[in-house]
């Protein structure tokens, strides 16, 4: 039987703590390395994939709420992640968001996604930096999800980098021959 998160991270507190008189703080660490990698194994597999289930459900309603999946990566490691990769298609209304919100209020992952997103884009109008425009979104669906605002070069600040690029690389090429 797989074993909960509290139970996971109840080990890997008892293991660093020492669990006997004369405990080193090498072996608690390598106690807490094999609670970790032992708890989280069973953990991660049954959690991603239950996690790739609530997206799947969840992508219909990030559809409605203006966003299109342009990208899905899979994270596979000590924290598994699922990282959707999106795109603003349209904002919506904030009665629009109400409606959605209420409508996946008993749908707790599908709810903080929507409500992360609806965040995420308010706080993106407020962020402004030079030469940069707003680009993109990941959601990183993990033990500890997060949202992550993405910033591209503008069109002109872009192009006037590339359009030095034949010069950069002749210059380093000369350079080396020497």
């Amino acid at each position: 039987m797989a074993k909960r998160l509290p139970d996971i991270l109840e080990e890997m507190r008892q293991a660093l703590l020492g669990r006997r008189p004369g405990h080193s703080w090498s072996s608690s660490a390598s106690d807490v390395y094999s609670a970790t990698l032992g708890g989280l194994k069973n953990f991660s597999g049954d959690t991603l994939s239950k996690t790739a289930q609530s997206f799947n459900e969840a992508l219909p309603y990030i559809e409605r709420a203006g966003y299109e999946v342009t990208e899905i990566e899979v994270g596979l490691g000590l924290d598994p992640k699922i990282v959707p990769h999106l795109r603003l298609r349209e904002m919506i209304s904030d009665e629009e968001q109400v409606i959605l919100l209420e409508e996946t209020r008993k749908k707790k992952l599908i709810n903080t996604i929507l409500s992360s997103l609806f965040r995420a884009s308010a706080a993106r109008s407020k962020l402004k930096f030079r030469r940069f425009h707003f680009s993109s979104i990941e959601l990183e669906l993990s033990i500890l999800p997060t949202v992550v605002l993405k910033f591209s070069p503008n069109e002109k600040e872009a192009v006037g980098q590339t359009e030095n690029l034949p010069e950069i690389i002749e210059d380093k090429e000369e350079n080396s021959a020497k």
